[in-house]
């Protein structure tokens, strides 16, 4: 096996993105290659998926896995000297695999990604959320280059050779972060690639959006405790600067999509208040995380 493709499954599932697979299976034409889907949702999917996929790798498990577990599963079957990695709720295009594999001729170069955008425009809610979780990887036009922008999971390749020497971590959220850290720590360069594009169907419902920049803001106060950035100091020493995060994220939120698409700024625009809303949510959680650390270590 040349290229294999892993399909990660992630516990929240939306309308239409069992088909996925389909698309992958056509990305995939051309090359040979295996998909493996990593299903672990309890109930009938990975039953549907194998009669529907006849071709595709399933692996089940009994027991609901983080996004990086349910990697780790996908690499351990994996056979190929390339893995690709894309979650269930992406569509990738169909030059996908030729488009980041081409960034590994260089040996020294142990993994490229691409940029994420919006399957679903038209849920206002998704896009408020999408703009908060994918503020580091909106499509652009600039070429590829070697960066310390983390790579993020459902829009990559890895060197077989890497993902078997690290492995994910056991979490949802931030383990793309970790894992990109510890890359570069062994070694190897990572390449970015902002005009290789999936597209992700986000998240929909505004309880939803909320409850997730919770999630986020406990997720990066974990991860960052983790990495222990100099610059993150601060914020753990006196957690409620994580109030001030607005006035930077959100105009580089704005400036960048200024740099990808208008259709997105101006959507941006619209949904800048409830941005802010959950910028201050995911800032409070945050805090409280930092709390919790700190009660950890005592």
């Amino acid at each position: 096996m040349r290229l294999p493709a892993l399909v990660e499954e992630r516990p929240h599932l939306a309308p239409g993105e069992i088909p996925q697979a389909q698309v992958v299976e056509r990305a995939a034409a051309g090359h040979r290659s295996e998909i493996i889907v990593v299903e672990s949702s309890g109930d009938d999917t990975a039953a549907t998926i194998r009669k529907r996929f006849p071709t595709v790798t399933v692996i089940q498990s009994a027991e609901q896995l983080t996004a990086g577990g349910a990697r780790n599963r996908g690499i351990e079957a994996a056979r190929g000297r390339l893995i690709f990695f894309v979650d269930q709720d992406c569509v990738v295009p169909p030059n996908w695999i030729d488009a980041l594999e081409a960034h590994l001729s260089d040996p020294s170069v142990g993994a490229a990604g691409g940029s994420v955008g919006i399957q679903n425009p038209s849920n206002w809610s998704g896009c408020a959320v999408y703009f908060l979780e994918f503020v580091y990887h909106f499509p652009k036009r600039d070429s590829p280059a070697r960066d310390d922008n983390f790579l993020v999971g459902c829009n990559c390749v890895y060197r077989a050779e890497v993902v078997r020497r690290i492995r994910f971590p056991d979490q949802t959220l931030g383990e793309d972060v970790i894992f990109s850290r510890q890359l570069r720590q062994i070694g190897y360069a990572a390449i970015y690639d902002p005009r290789v594009e999936v597209r992700h169907h986000n998240r929909e419902g505004w309880s939803e959006f909320l409850n997730y920049n919770r999630k986020m803001g406990r997720a990066s106060a974990d991860y960052h405790d983790a990495l222990k950035y100099r610059w993150i100091a601060p914020f753990f020493a006196a957690p409620f600067l994580a109030f001030l995060s607005p006035l930077v994220i959100l105009p580089l939120v704005g400036f960048d999509l200024l740099r990808s698409r208008w259709s997105y700024f101006f959507r941006f625009l619209m949904l800048l208040p409830i941005c802010l809303v959950g910028n201050l949510v995911w800032a409070n959680a945050f805090r409280r995380q930092v709390g919790v650390i700190k009660a950890r270590s005592q």
